[in-house]
């Protein structure tokens, strides 16, 4: 007989009592795919590693993307198909995926897919990955209630989501990924690998993203310094995004500090991502001055402004030393760095 309620209980509390309104509610925070993934990684112990080592294997901590008005979507604004793919892939996690749009036609058979696909994973003690507004985590589901259980990457408090608001968000995307089985991996390779897409990530515009409305890589930092200059921006969101690269710029500094050994040029691809995360941590003290940060205060705005124009120039000499550190492998990508 099919269970009708399966609840992942060595790893979360039990789903509260919520209403419908839950099924909608916005999390606090911003929680990233490699965070939500790390969570199962653990639960399955399928890693020992800490966090910054998963974001760095998988060359997501590397990605740098803000559209042209600074909002909070640019932290997730990439190609979620391909990169969170071939990011469990780098790690030796072999996964499976969809997406799409709600207003589309065929969504209800989407929909109904991928509640088979979850539930699935759930009965094998498996949480999935989903979009609700950010990436969460699907720790249980209750057939007779109809509801997934669903929790941020961060914390035990789990909210009810109905599975008829399944891909239902805030806006028409939905996706989802499970996590099937985890195979060993050559552990310096992937290290290496992930500092040749970092090129890849610094040099390469994502072609899911329209040019006229954002910019990535080393495009971004121009773009940012030029939606401070105007203006045009809401400050609470900016601080999200400046926040989120922050700790990304810190967990890239702590990841390359421990690969010394990978090339004789390591040595400054080190001090640079230090310097870079050093430069972020200060912009992040100048936004923690909310007074002056909210208000606009031109002195706080032009601080920020020359902060991230240094931040910009400091990432590119950690580029150009990732290059001079490995260009032979480089060099055999020829005009496809992204190639493995």
């Amino acid at each position: 007989m099919m269970a009708t309620k399966v609840v992942l209980q060595d790893w979360i509390q039990s789903p509260q009592t919520m209403n419908s309104a839950d099924a909608n509610r916005s999390w606090s925070g911003v929680s990233a795919y490699t965070d939500a993934m790390y969570r199962i990684l653990l639960h399955k112990q399928w890693t020992n590693f800490p966090h910054y080592m998963i974001a760095g294997m998988t060359a997501s901590t590397f990605r740098l993307v803000v559209d042209r008005r600074m909002t909070a979507e640019s932290v997730s604004a990439y190609n979620w198909m391909a990169e969170n793919f071939v990011a469990a892939d780098f790690i030796g996690v072999t996964a499976s995926q969809a997406a799409g749009f709600s207003f589309e036609s065929t969504f209800p058979l989407y929909q109904k897919q991928a509640l088979l696909d979850i539930k699935a994973s759930i009965d094998r003690g498996v949480g999935a990955i989903l979009w609700h507004d950010q990436f969460v985590i699907v720790t249980g589901y209750d057939d007779v209630e109809r509801m997934l259980f669903i929790c941020e990457s961060k914390g035990n408090e789990v909210i009810r989501l109905p599975y008829d608001s399944f891909g239902r968000n805030s806006t028409p995307y939905w996706y989802y990924q499970v996590l099937e089985a985890c195979a060993p991996i050559d552990l310096w390779e992937v290290c290496k690998e992930s500092l040749i897409q970092a090129v890849y990530k610094w040099e390469t515009h994502d072609y899911m993203l329209p040019p006229q409305d954002y910019a990535c890589g080393a495009d971004a930092y121009a773009t940012i310094a030029a939606v401070l200059q105007s203006g045009t921006y809401d400050a609470e969101q900016a601080a999200i995004v400046f926040r989120y690269y922050a700790k990304s710029r810190l967990d890239i500094a702590t990841y390359v500090a421990g690969l010394k050994h990978l090339s004789i040029q390591m040595d400054q691809v080190i001090d640079e991502y230090e310097l870079l995360a050093n430069l972020y941590t200060t912009i992040v003290e100048v936004i923690d001055d909310s007074i002056s940060w909210d208000s606009r205060e031109p002195e706080s705005v032009q601080s920020v402004i020359e902060l991230i124009r240094k931040a910009g120039v400091t990432e590119q000499r950690a580029i150009d030393a990732i290059k001079r550190a490995f260009p032979e492998t480089l060099g055999n990508r020829f005009d496809d760095v992204g190639l493995r």
